[in-house]
């Protein structure tokens, strides 16, 4: 303690209390209960007000404040006047300069002999808070929005427990948000493929990979699913988007269809025969059987194209290829090469009578006419017969000494085969 006389002291108390007021970074103010006219204010209450603290003294809360803040604050302070009872409230104010910001605003009454004879003010701006907020207000509804708009499913969850769809997912998989919430994701993969979904989830991926989802009503739908890592409090959780790719699939599986397959006939195509022959042969060498290749080309075809239009064409071909197919096992194969020519492939037989049997068969398949829009269609095969390992033991070979084998019979007049 000081040993200055208590006299010296008289003036220190209130400097201090400017400077202690003037230092706190909020808004203070001191108004008498009789009248709410201002007798204290510190810089940040003045400034804040465009005024000087000097200048503010004398003036009413109404004054300050405005009609329109009067009329809510009012409430406050006739509270606080009547219960001797701190108040608290938060609302938005303009400045004098139009400048908009939100205030928390405290109301303590000064009380002396149990009587209030004023009210202390301590305001915080809270502006920034509030915009902070309202950002992620706005963010967690745009999130939402987004959640439920996407066409693409969304599912949360813990540790594989789903905690919440958004509908996309729901109609994917026919089940309700309800009866999804609680499952485990593995639940809704195909059993086989549930090991996949579970070392992914266990190693933390977040690449893309691709699996089969199964349906309520127990159907298997191809996805993509992509799953992230999201921090949460005391851990974290996992949000996957599952894309359903059946179209893509399809796709897929339609452009490698036409790549090995005639478009007109459904029948597979040279490049389809270039890759299975070769296996086929392999097999008959191993098992001591034969091959044989029938090279078949149409006899009549061309004026019936010029005679009745490649409509008619096309479809008389197409009927040839449903014959040709019914006169072959599921181990053969019946190839279009393009215009009217044809390979029958017979696998695994023991002797050459079989190819010579089917080779009539066909040639008998083929005497039935084809009608198309009341027109009588007729066409005759020409016949070459390949057999391996006799007539080539490569690919080329065989389909080339096949190929001979077609003109000499057609050279015999056609309807007929020869080797």
């Amino acid at each position: 303690m000081s040993d200055a006389p208590l006299e010296s002291w008289t003036e220190v108390p209130a400097t201090l209390v400017r400077l202690i007021a003037d230092s706190v970074p909020a808004l203070i103010a001191y108004f008498d209960a009789d009248g709410l006219r201002c007798r204290f204010a510190n810089q940040r209450y003045a400034d804040y007000h465009g005024c000087t603290p000097e200048s503010m003294l004398g003036k009413t809360v109404r004054d300050i404040v405005g009609e329109v803040g009067w009329g809510f604050i009012s409430p406050f302070l006739a509270e606080g006047l009547r219960t001797a009872q701190p108040q608290n409230y938060e609302r938005e104010q303009t400045l004098p300069k139009g400048h908009r910001r939100w205030i928390n605003v405290h109301l303590v009454p000064h009380l002396e002999a149990g009587r209030v004879i004023g009210l202390f003010v301590l305001i915080n701006d809270i502006t920034a808070q509030r915009q902070a907020a309202q950002a992620v207000r706005d963010a967690g509804v745009r999130l939402q929005k987004f959640f439920e708009a996407t066409a693409e499913g969304i599912v949360v969850h813990k540790e594989g427990v789903i905690s919440d769809t958004n509908a996309a997912v729901q109609h994917l998989t026919g089940y309700s948000g309800a009866e999804l919430q609680g499952m485990l994701t593995t639940d809704l993969m195909a059993p086989e493929l549930r090991h996949i979904t579970q070392a992914y989830l266990a190693a933390g991926k977040e690449e893309p990979y691709e699996t089969e989802l199964l349906t309520r009503d127990g159907r298997r739908v191809p996805v993509e699913v992509v799953g992230k890592t999201m921090p949460d409090e005391g851990g974290s959780y996992r949000v996957a988007v599952v894309r359903d790719i059946s179209r893509h699939k399809q796709a897929q599986a339609r452009i490698e269809f036409l790549a090995l397959h005639d478009v007109l006939t459904q029948l597979p195509n040279r490049n389809y025969l270039a890759e299975f022959l070769p296996r086929v042969m392999a097999q008959a060498r191993r098992q001591n059987h034969l091959v044989a290749l029938l090279f078949v080309d149409l006899d009549g075809f061309k004026p019936v194209n010029d005679t009745y239009g490649h409509d008619a064409g096309d479809a008389l071909l197409q009927e040839v290829a449903r014959r040709m197919q019914t006169l072959v096992r599921e181990s053969d194969l019946v190839v279009r090469l393009g215009g009217d020519e044809f390979l029958m492939l017979l696998t695994g037989i023991a002797a050459p009578d079989s190819a010579e049997r089917v080779a009539n068969a066909l040639i008998t398949a083929l005497a039935e006419p084809v009608l198309f829009n009341g027109h009588t269609l007729r066409v005759s095969p020409s016949i070459g017969v390949g057999l391996y390992p006799d007539h080539g033991d490569t690919v080329d070979a065989l389909i080339k000494h096949a190929d001979e084998a077609m003109y000499r019979a057609k050279k015999a007049g056609g309807n007929c085969y020869r080797y």
